[in-house]
């Protein structure tokens, strides 16, 4: 499945730069998502929307056993089929529509609905895949499209790398640090950017386990003000504390390219003031 993806993807024309597959990370955000008036989606690109469209064909023309071991060997997390479920049903009602006249009825008719939507996600479990339902399969096959794109994605960020980040010297969180934590030198200043790894609170579960997934890591990077402030600049997550170091340590790489236009998204500081 993921040779036959990856041959489409170096078959497509104009695509002239591997970086146009990063926007794939769009699809999980776009695609399969309805129209919803006053809700403005990403745009997809016209290469992320031909990858996302093979996807959904070669996935659709798995047998139902291929599209259950593809969804273990990936891990597809439970909530992301029932998100997928509950967009697969809309489409084909055309809408959702809500029965409650106030906030309580609303949030109990929601509390409803996922229970709903759990049980029938849960087919995919109990029944042999045979016997699964069209839509319950149809919201496999689209989570599983969104998982392969993400995929197509981290391939072709690590293909459009000249060279792996440098390592930072790590320090594991204890006492004086409640985090691994790696302060870096900015070249020419006495200043210093600081890289963070922590454990993120997680209760998602592959769906054909009944584990909980191993766990989320976040990574942030920033630095402090004189009077020791922190100042944010770039922060993400990853699914271990390996992806999330790598990540860390390639936005370090990147800031100390150039620090010298290095500056906070959030407050606006610049890494080094000018005089």
């Amino acid at each position: 499945m993921l040779d036959a993806a990856l041959d489409f993807v170096e078959r497509l024309e104009g695509v002239d730069d591997v970086r146009e597959l990063l926007g794939l990370w769009k699809v999980a955000h776009v695609w399969g998502h309805p129209q919803v008036p006053e809700v403005e989606l990403p745009r997809l690109s016209t290469t992320s929307t031909a990858v996302a469209g093979h996807l959904q064909i070669l996935l659709e023309q798995l047998t139902p056993q291929e599209l259950r071991e593809l969804g273990i060997a990936l891990s597809v997390d439970h909530d992301m089929v029932a998100l997928a479920l509950e967009l697969v049903e809309e489409a084909a009602a055309g809408s959702r529509e809500f029965q409650a006249r106030s906030m309580a009825e609303f949030e109990a008719e929601n509390r409803l609905n996922e229970e709903r939507i759990g049980d029938a996600v849960d087919v995919l479990l109990l029944e042999a895949p045979g016997d699964w339902p069209p839509l319950q399969r149809s919201a496999l096959a689209l989570a599983l499209v969104w998982d392969v794109a993400d995929l197509i994605m981290y391939a072709a960020e690590l293909s459009a790398v000249d060279a792996l980040p440098a390592p930072l010297l790590w320090q594991a969180a204890g006492v004086d640090h409640i985090c691994a934590s790696a302060r870096v030198p900015v070249p020419g200043t006495d200043l210093l950017v600081w890289a963070k790894v922590d454990r993120r609170p997680f209760d998602g579960r592959p769906l054909w386990s009944q584990a909980a997934t191993v766990g989320l890591w976040g990574w942030s990077l920033g630095w402090q003000r004189a009077e020791g402030s922190p100042v944010p600049y770039k922060a993400g997550r990853a699914s271990n504390m390996a992806a999330a170091r790598w990540r860390a340590q390639w936005a370090t790489q990147n800031l100390l390219t150039d620090p010298y236009r290095a500056k906070s998204p959030v407050t606006d500081d610049p890494l080094i003031t000018p005089h």
